[in-house]
């Protein structure tokens, strides 16, 4: 029996879009009859490991069911075994990878274990490994604590002794390291050796990386490193018929589970079990999950199609290898051509804009009719559009309804504008006035929008969805019950705009008395829209908890398997190269011209000049969800350590926050340069001239900025939640990967830190920060891949 112990972490928050509704990464079907988790199970089996900790996340039931008692893998025993270490506390957000903290709650498990060294890994790596050996390996080294690595790829895989371990989690909250990968970065004083392990290893962290690798297991040579006789990868056992090969199957290269019926063209595929596919079907680079239903027909490349999916007749499903299609369980895909969009939102740019949802609205839009949808946008006709734009739009009809008792007549305007069609409800009571929100009728007057909106779909549609957008349009669904109508979605931009509005606002607009105390419109839309989605995959998983969902976390509960987070996306017009505003032009092939960039920033701030000098820039809201007090006191003490760091803000916003900012200023009066409003500087400057950008938020549902400030090779430092999880990159010291710094726990010590951080790698390891500009500024934001991800949804609807 081996001296070790393992503990895996399970709960991982990668990003795997609609993969993970119903299940952890952990548990998903791998290679037609494994689960990922059976590779780190098989491994450790093999290695002679008798005792293994589960460490999941709260949606672990179709984990549990899959490892059962540990039966399959020789962890069912008495003393030693299979255990599975849930959160106790739900409401604690988890990381990248398994902390201090969240093992500290199971301590106990840790003191009981009799092995004197533990391993620590993760349940996504497809590999075949002796641990034993490893274990060796790191004896003979002495070291502290040896990483496992695949060439330069880091895969969350430690082995160290169970006593160093334990001190870390007894002091996980007076420690400033919070997890493995903190503490072989930042420790001087450990010694550190790296195992390399040689053979094909593959980290699964995304569907891209998914499809890949499971395409990878019909390679023979990469199969073969795998899948060993002497050590075997061990599955559940399941029963099922063999596969059956119908008269007009053309299959090449393709991987078949027991109980499939084939028919139709298949290459460079992986067939789960139970799967049927009708003739005259392509499927091509493609992983079909158990009792997927392919008909005549369709069409398939680099697609995921989860258990239980059907593709209807003649439906075209078309990804890439970078960006593969993917649907979520049990969904119904039909074809997409012809499909009839109708976004129904307060505000959209050029028309209306108070913010970024109007930017949104518009991007998403013009996407959608690029990728050959029918999209139509509808809007209330406010005074300063009909000031602006008026003439140019055209008259289509007048209806009238009754609304509050009365009868109201409403004009119903349009324009196509960019192949996307424009409607526009005018009526002078409710939407002539100087500006969009703000008044005390407010919720009045979007109740008349959602029951004019209803009127006028007769004479604007038929659509095939409607796509709400925030609390303005969350009374439509219910509106809609009881009538031939199409389902709908609806978008939750930031959950803290709800429309909570006094009973007398919907008993005047239905003219009956609601029988609620208040009406919360955007919870309205929560319970009766077909289906929901939010502008991250990590604030969909934030709602779940009262910290971020606040009043409308049960209701969001209720809904989540029909709940998706989808990123925003961001125009191509955001772009260095051909950005009239900024003095030189650059692309990630030239970075040289940026310097020029940041020279004129410092001169048009009346800054001390200087390439060597730190710039840290921020374009935002002043406000405290924007992270300002935790700001205040890390950028202080960062400036007072470092006299060649600046610091430059533009924003507006609440005047507790910007006293507290001239305070920063009058402290560090040659380091500090404020422009407060949004029209006293340009922030294209800001972008293209800093070497940081700053986004410390305590909540972000989506965020533009750090996309942004990526396009521009500027590196975003950002606290981990909401979209800045999802699109920023943390700078690995040791693989030299990266698109910028990030950090977890909201205080002004972790964010003063990876200042420090930043401020190290820009001034030591330039040709590392170099190295990130480029990465980032390669990323795909595009409106594109959010209109995709947008279409993948709307197929599941209709």
């Amino acid at each position: 029996m081996i001296n070790l112990f393992a503990v895996v972490d399970a709960q991982s928050r990668e990003s795997f879009e609609k993969l993970t509704l119903h299940r952890t990464p952990s548990a998903l079907p791998f290679a037609g009859k494994f689960r990922l988790i059976d590779f780190t199970l098989s491994n450790l089996l093999n290695s002679g490991v008798t005792t293994v900790a589960l460490f999941p996340s709260g949606n672990y039931r179709s984990l549990q069911d899959h490892v059962g008692s540990g039966k399959r893998w020789n962890l069912d025993r008495r003393r030693d075994g299979l255990f599975v270490l849930p959160p106790k506390n739900l409401v604690m957000p988890q990381g990248e990878m398994l902390t201090f903290q969240r093992m500290h709650e199971h301590i106990e498990y840790f003191k009981r274990s009799t092995q004197k060294y533990v391993l620590l890994t993760t349940a996504q790596i497809v590999w075949n490994i002796d641990f034993e050996a490893a274990l060796q390996e790191h004896i003979d080294s002495q070291a502290d604590i040896s990483e496992i690595m695949s060439e330069t790829r880091r895969l969350r895989t430690f082995i160290t002794q169970k006593e160093l371990l334990l001190r870390y989690i007894r002091d996980y909250d007076v420690i400033p390291y919070k997890t493995m990968n903190d503490l072989v970065w930042r420790e001087p004083k450990l010694k550190v050796n790296t195992i390399v392990h040689q053979a094909y290893t593959k980290l699964i962290r995304n569907p891209s990386a998914f499809l890949r690798a499971n395409l990878d297991m019909l390679k023979f040579e990469i199969g073969q490193t795998i899948f060993k006789p002497d050590r075997p990868i061990i599955s559940k056992e399941k029963t099922a018929p063999p596969a059956r090969y119908l008269k007009n199957a053309r299959l090449s290269n393709v991987m078949v589970a027991a109980g499939a019926q084939l028919s139709g063209d298949i290459s460079d595929s992986v067939i789960g079990r139970d799967v049927t596919i009708k003739e005259h079907a392509v499927v091509r680079r493609s992983v079909l999950m158990n009792n997927a239903f392919v008909e005549a027909g369709a069409q398939l490349d680099h697609v995921i199609l989860d258990k239980n999916t059907v593709v209807k007749q003649d439906a075209v499903l078309q990804g890439t290898l970078q960006s593969p299609y993917v649907t979520e369980k049990n969904q119904i895909i039909t074809d997409q051509s012809g499909l009839s969009i109708l976004l129904v939102a307060a505000e959209a740019y050029p028309y209306a804009k108070t913010g970024g949802l109007a930017d949104v609205v518009d991007g998403l839009s013009k996407a959608l009719s690029k990728q050959g949808v029918e999209t139509s946008v509808i809007l209330p006709l406010y005074k300063q559009v009909k000031e602006k734009h008026a003439e140019t739009f055209g008259y289509l009809d007048t209806l009238t309804f009754t609304f509050a008792g009365e009868t109201r007549k409403i004009r119903l305007y349009n324009i196509l504008r960019e192949k996307v069609r424009f409607y526009f409800i005018e009526h002078f009571g409710f939407f002539e006035r100087d500006a969009l929100y703000g008044y005390e009728d407010d919720c009045t007057r979007f109740a008349f929008f959602n029951f004019a909106v209803r009127e006028v779909l007769g004479s604007i549609g038929p659509f095939d969805l409607l796509h709400l957008h925030d609390w303005h349009t969350g009374l439509l669904p219910a509106l809609l019950e009881g009538e031939e109508h199409p389902p709908t979605l609806l978008t939750i931009h930031n959950i803290d705009y709800q429309g909570i509005c006094t009973p007398d606002t919907l008993a005047e607009a239905y003219a009956q008395d609601p029988g609620k105390p208040v009406v919360n419109f955007l919870e309205e839309g929560i319970q009766n829209a077909t289906k929901l989605s939010t502008v991250s995959e990590t604030y969909r998983d934030e709602l779940r908890y009262e910290y971020y969902g606040k009043n409308l976390t049960q209701p969001l509960l209720k809904r989540e398997r029909d709940f998706h987070g989808v990123l925003n996306g961001l125009s191509k017009q955001h772009s260095p190269s051909n950005d009239p505003l900024i003095l030189a032009p650059y692309h990630p092939g030239d970075l040289s011209p940026k310097t020029e960039n940041k020279l004129y920033l410092q001169r048009l701030m009346r800054l001390p000049l200087g390439v060597d000098r730190f710039i840290v820039g921020m374009v935002s809201r002043i406000t405290e969800q924007k992270g300002f007090p935790i700001l205040i006191d890390a950028m202080s003490d960062f400036l007072e350590r470092h006299d060649d760091a600046q610091f430059v803000l533009l924003g507006t916003g609440e005047q507790e926050h910007i006293d507290a900012l001239k305070g920063l200023k009058e402290s560090h009066p040659r380091q500090v340069r404020l422009n407060i409003g949004y029209d006293s500087a340009q922030p294209n400057h800001i972008y293209a001239g800093s070497d940081c950008y700053l986004m410390p938020s305590r909540v972000e549902p989506c965020g533009l900025s750090q996309m942004i400030a990526m396009r521009y090779g500027t590196l975003p430092l950002v606290r981990l939640t909401g979209g800045l999880a999802d699109s920023v990159e943390d700078y690995d010291p040791i693989t030299k990967e990266g698109t910028g710094f990030t950090f977890f726990n909201y205080d002004s010590a972790d964010l003063l830190a990876r200042l420090e951080d930043a401020y190290r790698v820009f001034k030591e390891r330039r040709e590392d920060w170099e190295r990130m500009q480029r990465r980032a500024m390669r990323r795909d934001f595009s409106l594109e891949k959010q209109a995709q991800k947008m279409l993948e949804i709307y197929q599941s609807m209709v």
